[in-house]
């Protein structure tokens, strides 16, 4: 697919940001924030749509969110109606799910109703448009076109009529799209994500039932910032946050055109499970995991849609969905080994943990969405930064460097 012209508009915007970036990338010691429009500014959140999420890699789900043959995932990525499903031979493929008839979304309409992104995978041998039954095969091609033989027959529509296939790769379980057929592979600048990986077997990680925060109120970068820096949990998260103190919180050096932003917190007892009751874990050790990767939480980030954190018992993927300069939608799945979903007494086990995380996950919103409040204000900050934030700069580079390539290109 081409990418698409950035407007004038977006692009002042973006020359703008560009123009104030100095320190945004130093040492966390010197580092300055980004400027606040980046967070709040309608022209440069266009600019960021076509920049970062039109020509990046996109993470959309796990491979085993579509267990069998004729699994079908809709989703929508900033307006864009698509589908993540395993084909007949079993293969993944992720495809529009726009009919290329007159445009509506195959799972639109009555063919969508009640569905939102907690909603379970759909089953079936083929895709039916809801407007004219339109019907497309799994591989995307047409298979049926009702009443359509007096105009065109349909041998011939099925000659040049299917829906357009998106580029996808499979990291370690995880599906990943880019609406850009010339970008780069994924796999090479996530090197260290590669090997913190390694030793999950995440492609048989057991996804839980998917659980959505729709409509939350701060820009999707914040939500970045807020999750790979350990500063805040002392204060917002006390007294659920304990097990991985924000002091046993270690960082790496980011270097140019890593795709990854990363960091581990070490526990304070091995046996301890991050969000537990107790503070003690519930459910067995993904096996495999190195004597180092038991006694850690990894946080890790590939932007601009995936916020991951690696525990020694499951892994929790978020999936962000921006709509708007302040605004996305969440998607969180955790994953956990077979074994252990199927040992007595993990659903309660389950369902505890998920009690607790509740409390997490409301702390980081009412503060995230006052941060945007706050990023609104002619009064905003640009620093300075604790050690503990780390992360922010590294992450400001990933973004900076795409912000200019894309200015660059569009020139």
């Amino acid at each position: 697919m081409a990418k698409r012209p950035l407007s004038p508009r977006a692009l002042e915007a973006a020359r703008r940001v560009l123009a104030d970036v100095d320190q945004c990338t130093d040492p966390v010691a010197t580092a300055r924030l980004l400027p606040p429009e980046v967070y709040t500014d309608e022209d440069f959140w266009e600019f960021e749509k076509e920049a970062v999420f039109g020509r990046e890699w996109l993470c959309i789900g796990h491979v085993n969110e579509i267990p069998e043959p004729g699994d079908q995932l809709p989703l929508t990525i900033l307006d864009e109606p698509i589908v993540m499903l395993r084909d007949l031979a079993g293969d993944v493929r992720v495809m529009s799910a726009v009919c290329q008839h007159r445009g509506q979304p195959l799972f639109g309409g009555l063919a969508g109703e009640g569905r939102d992104l907690a909603s379970p995978c759909l089953s079936g041998r083929v895709m039916k448009c809801p407007y004219h039954n339109w019907t497309f095969d799994l591989d995307g091609r047409l298979a049926a076109a009702p009443s359509m033989t007096e105009t065109v027959p349909v041998k011939r529509l099925r000659e040049t009529i299917r829906l357009p296939q998106i580029r996808h790769e499979i990291f370690h379980g995880m599906v990943f799209i880019n609406f850009d057929d010339d970008a780069e592979p994924l796999a090479p600048t996530v090197r260290r994500m590669d090997e913190e990986l390694s030793t999950f077997g995440m492609e048989e990680l057991v996804p839980m039932p998917a659980f959505v925060f729709a409509d939350q109120q701060w820009n999707w970068k914040i939500h970045h910032d807020n999750a790979l820096e350990p500063y805040h949990t002392s204060y917002v998260h006390r007294g659920v946050h304990e097990a991985a103190p924000a002091k046993n919180a270690r960082f790496y050096p980011f270097e140019e055109g890593d795709g990854q932003v990363m960091h581990p917190t070490y526990l304070l007892d091995e046996n301890a499970g991050l969000a537990s009751t107790d503070g003690k874990r519930t459910t067995a050790i993904i096996p495999g995991l190195t004597e180092e990767q038991r006694k850690r939480v990894m946080f890790a980030s590939i932007p601009p849609m995936l916020f991951s954190i690696l525990q020694p018992t499951f892994v929790q993927l978020a999936f962000i969905y921006p709509t708007g300069p302040g605004s996305f939608d969440l998607r969180r799945v955790n994953l956990y080994p077979k074994s252990a979903a199927e040992e007595p007494g993990f659903v309660e086990a389950y369902e505890k943990f998920m009690e607790r995380k509740a409390l997490a996950i409301h702390q980081d919103a009412v503060t995230t969405a006052a941060l945007q409040q706050g990023l609104r204000s002619r009064y905003a900050p640009r620093g300075p930064l604790s050690w503990m934030e780390s992360n922010i700069p590294q992450l400001n580079q990933w973004l900076i460097e795409r912000y200019r390539k894309a200015v660059t290109a569009d020139v």
